[in-house]
């Protein structure tokens, strides 16, 4: 059976917390994720550079999506939340 979709509905409000700020950057494990959008890799190297020189981390851990049209694979996904103390999803253009 197909579902119909109203798109004249009003839109649902849903309310989120957002995640706990990382106090000091310094000696902590980073992960930068490239959506795979044009120039995101130089992007992420200028920011990774930047990261860096100012709060040396423990490690920058950068991975790629396959494809930008869908969410990063399970095994990237699980990877980063079990390895970084952060991660950072950048896009370009």
């Amino acid at each position: 059976m197909a579902k119909l979709y109203n798109p004249t509905a009003a839109p649902v409000q849903a309310s989120a917390s957002l995640a706990a700020r990382v106090p000091d950057l310094r000696g902590k494990t980073i992960g930068l994720l490239d959506i795979s959008k044009a120039k995101g890799n130089f992007f992420l190297d200028r920011l990774a550079e930047r990261l860096e020189a100012q709060f040396q981390p423990a490690e920058i851990i950068r991975r790629m999506k396959p494809t930008f049209a869908r969410p990063a694979p399970t095994e990237t996904r699980q990877e980063l939340a079990q390895k970084c103390h952060l991660i950072i999803e950048a896009l370009a253009d």
